[in-house]
């Protein structure tokens, strides 16, 4: 016989809100996501329970009684939450939700999906654990659990809700699972239904799935059932968009072939080689790499301070999500302007001038329709507007000089890191199996020197200032305007080339700047 045991840290609290639904002779359980993951042996710190009971008036007055934080998530469904916070990265979540049919057994077949539909009596959950035979498992869960399976509970899963279709595909990911066969048939069919999710439950999801180390695979399976293009319905028109002989694939193909190279190079930051969680019965075990990556099994990336990369791509922007996250939403839409760009000239040549603007553009209405934010908007709009210049930057070879490389940094910070990281995933994505070892090579020991000089720009701006703003106004008895922010730049610009190095200099290069007669001092 299985037993299963909480954790030690839970168990305290499970047992005093069973104590307290007993007192209101209410029922509860334990149910969904914890209880699947228990199974496998990883348990979470989010605590999913539902009650025959009143759910918000429970969860308030445990808030009360616990000291923990009460959050009101829904009238109509009677759900609450409660946060407990017992470290400051990951807070232990608590959410209490009133049965949507009369017994637990109904209750979890109206559930998403099989490996969720489990439960256990908050009378069992206790130190001792429980066994196999006090769970609740009416949908045969553990057996697509023990197979791997993404299996829909019922015939209207995805009537009921369309967002479980992403769901599904965001669970394959995370578990590595596959969808079987009915559920994917549903997906594909009831594809359409997806608009009528609000866009802030997608963009969720999306996140969520774009989280998971391997996703790319899966934003193939999105495209496949046409989802994607539900969501993002500015790609389609990149579905057919042939390209010139630099590439290998249509645009859609490289956006997500570019998602792909960005999930092979952040493992590589992280030391990691990638491996395997892709489920076969979905795709190509394969497809987890690059091209390039087949093609050349012995592809490195070996870039200096890899650390201070791999802190930066941790760091939470919108929902908590890392910045590792918008990183591949970027690879895939970086290109979403050729389309509207798009010339043949009378030679056969594909051009796309001006597609990196055209992009930023489309970029913000996808952002302000998905309601990604200013933050994130910002940080999207400013990789895919910039994407070509490090490319731009490498064609000088030796002519490359500081100043260049500092206007590069200047102009992109703060993504600066993250456009030379995204030329290389576009380098990857674009030559594909056609790639030069020798010209990637050249590429990675290049990115490593302008990513140096980069940090050393940050470090100079982060230093303390020669002059400031109110110092010109002062000195050369002006009034505030542009010319003081053109000053100030220059001022930077010279302080990172050496050119200036006391705050004479500085003021002395800002007069002339205010004056109109910097060129002796600055070059253009």
């Amino acid at each position: 016989m299985t037993a299963w045991v909480i954790p030690a840290v839970h168990t305290p609290l499970l047992e005093q809100l069973a104590a307290l639904l007993q007192e209101r002779g209410t029922h509860g359980w334990l149910v969904g996501g914890y209880v699947r993951d228990l199974l496998r042996g990883v348990p979470g710190s989010d605590l999913d329970i539902v009650v025959d009971g009143p759910a918000i008036t429970l969860a308030r007055e445990f808030a009360d009684q616990t000291g923990g934080a009460f959050v009101l998530l829904d009238e109509t469904t009677d759900a609450a939450r409660i946060v407990f916070p017992v470290a400051a990265e990951q807070p232990l979540v608590l959410d209490l939700v009133r049965l949507r049919a009369p017994t637990i057994t109904e209750d979890l077949q109206l559930r998403d999906f099989t490996i969720n539909a489990l439960a256990v009596s908050l009378k069992r959950a206790t130190a001792s654990g429980f066994t196999d035979e006090q769970l609740i498992d009416v949908t045969d869960a553990r057996d697509d659990l023990v197979a791997g399976r993404i299996r829909m509970c019922g015939p209207t899963a995805f009537s009921d809700d369309p967002l479980r279709m992403l769901r599904a595909v965001r669970f394959a990911a995370q578990l590595g699972f596959a969808i079987e066969a009915a559920t994917d048939a549903a997906i594909r069919r009831y594809a359409a239904l997806i608009d009528e999710v609000a866009r802030e439950r997608v963009r969720d999801e999306l996140l969520k799935l774009l989280a998971a180390a391997q996703a790319a695979p899966y934003l193939r399976y999105l495209d496949d059932v046409r989802l994607l293009t539900r969501i993002i319905p500015e790609l389609e028109v990149a579905r057919d968009c042939a390209q010139p002989s630099q590439h290998f694939l249509p645009v859609l193909d490289h956006l997500l072939e570019t998602v792909a190279a960005a999930e092979w190079l952040l493992a590589r930051l992280g030391g990691e080689r990638p491996e395997n969680n892709v489920a076969e019965t979905l795709t190509d075990q394969d497809l987890r790499l690059p091209m390039a990556a087949r093609r050349y099994p012995q592809l490195t990336a070996e870039l200096e301070d890899p650390s201070l990369l791999r802190e930066r791509m941790a760091q939470t922007m919108l929902g908590g999500q890392p910045r590792s996250v918008f990183f591949k939403v970027a690879a895939l839409l970086h290109d979403v302007g050729k389309p509207q760009t798009k010339q043949v000239r009378p030679d056969g040549r594909i051009t796309f001038y001006g597609h990196p603007e055209v992009g930023a553009e489309l970029v913000a209405q996808i952002g302000q329709r998905l309601h990604v934010g200013r933050e994130a908007t910002g940080y999207l709009q400013l990789i895919v507007r910039e994407h070509m210049r490090p490319g731009q930057l490498r064609s000088l070879g030796p002519n490359l000089t500081r100043r260049a490389i500092y206007r590069f940094w200047r102009d992109t910070d703060p993504a600066a890191p993250d456009v030379l990281l995204h030329a290389m995933c576009d380098h990857l994505a674009a030559r594909g199996p056609l790639l030069s070892l020798e010209d990637w090579e050249q590429h990675v020991a290049w990115t490593g020197t302008v990513l140096r000089e980069s940090w050393r720009a940050t470090e100079t701006q982060r230093s303390t200032r020669l002059i400031t703003g109110t110092d010109i106004m002062r000195e050369l008895q002006i009034a505030p305007g542009p010319l003081i922010g053109r000053a100030l730049a220059a001022v930077a610009e010279a302080q990172f080339l050496g050119e200036v190095q006391t705050r004479a200099e500085a003021l002395a290069l800002a007069a002339n700047i205010v004056r109109g007669d910097a060129s002796s001092l600055i070059e253009e």
